[in-house]
């Protein structure tokens, strides 16, 4: 008997592709997570083209392709687990349809797109930090002033800024820090003409980091702590909220 946790985790893993879907019923899960990632966390890690779908639950589920058999599927999760996603896996859609029985009540049957195309929907920005620095990069200030234009096209959208930072000095210094990030955010907008009172911050500081900071032996991860210096810019829609 399946317990309610494995048919949950089942659940979640399934989606309905739009086209394919009766024989292509392999998938390689790359990751999930809470958050939409950019465009370049995935090519700078090898993989130039992964699909995203948003499940019910609001999870981005990332994928790097469809496949008609499972061999195909496991020579490709071979080659995403070395790339370093160590919570990658396959998903065989017939054995998840044999062991629900029915259409997955977690399953959101949305087309699922490439990550460069989400990225361009705009709803979710990121900007990067240099260690220890809250200053805008051009880059950054390219990011928050697509915000700026968003919010000015949509007067009754609002933006929630979040702040965070890499694991690296005291919970405290780090608190200050990710405020100091998402403050900089806020008044280049601001500068810009848009309202005090359409922006929000939220700070985890180094909480809810997207990546961790050290792996199981203590070891520090440069790589991963990069992803972490940053500002979440995200827009919200009034009318989705309603929803």
């Amino acid at each position: 008997m399946m317990s309610c946790k494995v048919f949950i985790a089942t659940c979640l893993a399934i989606l309905s592709f739009a086209s394919a879907a009766h024989a292509q019923d392999f998938r390689v899960q790359v990751a999930a997570y809470a958050d939409s990632m950019p465009p370049s966390y995935f090519k700078e890690r090898g993989l130039d083209r992964v699909m995203v779908s948003i499940d019910q639950m609001g999870l981005f589920r990332y994928f790097a392709g469809v496949y008609f058999t499972r061999e195909q599927a496991e020579t490709v999760l071979e080659q995403v687990l070395a790339k370093g996603f160590a919570n990658a896996f396959i998903i065989d859609l017939e054995e998840q349809r044999a062991l629900t029985g029915a259409t997955c009540p977690y399953n959101r049957p949305n087309r699922p797109i490439f990550v460069q195309d989400a990225a361009q929907e705009g709803k979710v920005r990121y900007i990067y930090f240099d260690f220890g620095s809250a200053t805008l990069s051009a880059e950054a200030e390219n990011e928050v002033s697509l915000m700026v234009k968003a919010l000015k096209a949509n007067p009754k959208f609002s933006l929630k800024i979040i702040g965070q930072t890499d694991g690296v000095g005291s919970p405290e210094a780090n608190l200050e820090l990710a405020t100091n990030r998402a403050r900089a955010a806020r008044n280049y907008m601001i500068n810009h003409g848009i309202r005090t009172d359409r922006i929000t911050i939220k700070v985890y500081g180094e909480a809810e980091a997207e990546l961790p900071n050290k792996d199981e032996k203590n070891n520090d991860l440069p790589e991963n702590r990069k992803w972490n210096r940053r500002v979440i810019l995200a827009l919200i829609d009034p009318a989705e909220k309603q929803k």
